[in-house]
């Protein structure tokens, strides 16, 4: 790890330059078209992560961007061999001492923290507030209300992020295997005695899940010969998985309002996950674990377990909306459905909200500021939102981006052709129906550290070959261990 962070810190930037005509022309004039906002020459660089792949579709909306703009010229930069975003703040926080850091960054909220502690990070408010440039309230009521929300959960009042690269998590089943299945001759309480169906499965229930629905699949796939299988029982099969064991906790301690932390009246971060009803969770996705229905990445040894899903090993899987090819089998591909993750019983549906944002860091200078935040809107207007969704698999940050012509197009396709389009027309009406479902979680000091800790807690939950006799230990070792990172805050 050491090696690879010095090689990361010493590693030059990429950059790509993406300047018109006009930005070329280095006669030193300032351009005064009535039409732009920017009304001299102004270079502003922006620190991006985005996926190689999707380069190209970032590099024209910057281009179009510089069209309206042209008296500003933006760099991309990327850092080579890194998709650490620790890593790329401590690369941004290194270049605050030597006056080397970008104008936009992407980042995580814990990243904001740390560029906030700086005194770097630019509160937007002013930007998204004025009159002539900013979001008029048409505008900025289309933004969706939890990613905007992210850019003020912190201990500063004010906007310290800009939603851009959004996802939550979906359910993923094997519709081939689900959608039509009748589970009657195992227990006929079950969607009432119906065969399985897209509703059932958009609208489960922990308790359904595990208690109900697991025990009948694995009985139902128990009964039949080895030509008949549902999913493959072997030593490391699960019924239902899950990538994120950090997601998982937080989602459940969420869901049941059983607490998962806080801030105090000073701001600073208060752990609440240590409670007698976590304690019952964890003992109840034990339980599951030992009885075969459930896996997650840390009881799998820290690996992924998409590959037991695209393997059949699974039959549900729940991960990232950005990443839905991770689950799709290209050599012997199956339908996927995309449904709700469930939910606790007796509560609303909720999702965790993920994926990075843009931070805009302050250089001292009006037009480098105003010119950062004007190209955050233009990525993120109707056209631009809705196309970098359908491009890259990110959830559309605008209300609008999903009533687009290209939207509606891509999420009707029922052609069972192609099962990968199949899949991600159902992916994008996913997307669109739980949009409004997305939670945040307080950030302060510490607070990721707190979901290192509470992921590690669940990996060693699942693991542990006497719970009942450990439960206690476990949690008080990261409790603790999560509390000697939080601090007061600024």
């Amino acid at each position: 790890m050491k090696a690879n962070k010095c090689i990361f810190l010493l590693i030059p930037l990429l950059l790509t330059s993406c300047n018109t005509e006009q930005n070329n022309n280095d006669n030193g004039e300032n351009n005064n078209d009535s039409n732009c906002i920017i009304k001299e020459k102004t270079t502003i660089n922006f620190l991006s992560m985005s996926d190689s792949g999707y380069h190209d579709e970032l590099v024209n909306m910057i281009q179009s961007f510089e069209s309206e703009e042209p008296n500003v010229k933006v760099n991309i930069y990327n850092p080579l061999g890194s998709g650490n975003y620790n890593m790329l703040e401590k690369y941004v926080v290194a270049g605050f001492f030597k006056e080397d850091y970008p104008d936009l960054v992407q980042c995580y909220p814990d990243n904001v923290i740390k560029y906030i502690a700086q005194e770097k990070a630019i509160n937007l408010d002013p930007y998204i507030n004025n009159k002539d440039y900013g979001l008029a309230e048409e505008e900025r009521s289309d933004y969706i209300t939890s990613f905007i929300q992210e850019g003020r959960n912190y201990h500063k009042d004010g906007t310290y992020s800009l939603p851009f690269c959004k996802s939550t998590e979906l359910l993923y089943y094997n519709a081939d295997v689900l959608e039509g299945l009748d589970l009657s001759s195992v227990d006929n309480s079950i969607n009432e005695g119906k065969a399985l169906d897209v509703n059932y499965l958009d609208n489960l229930t922990w308790e359904e899940l595990f208690n109900k629905l697991c025990p009948a699949l694995k009985a139902y796939n128990d009964a039949q010969d080895s030509s008949h299988k549902i999913y493959v029982d072997s030593d490391t099969s699960a019924i239902f998985t899950y990538d994120s064991d950090e997601n998982f906790f937080i989602t459940l301690a969420k869901q049941y309002g059983y607490g998962y932390t806080s801030l105090d009246s000073t701001l600073k971060g208060v752990i609440e996950f240590n409670n007698p009803n976590m304690k019952n969770l964890m003992k109840t996705l034990k339980t599951a674990k030992d009885n075969k229905y459930l896996l997650t990445r840390g009881s799998n040894s820290g690996n992924y377990v998409s590959y037991m899903f695209t393997d059949k090993k699974a039959l549900f899987t729940i991960s990232s909306t950005a990443g839905l090819a991770y689950n799709y089998n290209e050599v012997n591909p199956f339908r996927i459905g995309a449904a709700k993750i469930p939910h606790a019983e007796n509560h609303d549906y909720l999702a965790i909200n993920q994926g990075p944002s843009l931070c805009i860091l302050d250089h001292y200078d009006d037009n480098r500021s105003l010119a950062s935040f004007l190209l955050w809107k233009h990525l993120t207007n109707e056209k631009n939102s809705s196309s970098w969704a359908l491009q890259t698999g990110y959830m559309g940050v605008r209300n609008s981006s999903y009533k687009t012509e290209e939207y509606n197009a891509a999420k009707s396709i029922t052609d069972k052709s192609n099962l990968l389009k199949l899949a991600t027309a159902s992916n994008l009406n996913k997307i669109s129906e739980v949009r409004d479902y997305t939670f945040n979680t307080p950030v302060f000091r510490g607070s990721s550290n707190v979901r290192t800790n509470v992921g590690l807690l669940l990996k060693d939950c699942l693991n542990s070959e006497n719970l009942d006799s450990e439960i206690d230990e476990l949690f008080a070792y990261y409790t603790s261990d999560a509390e000697s990172y939080i601090k007061e805050n600024y």
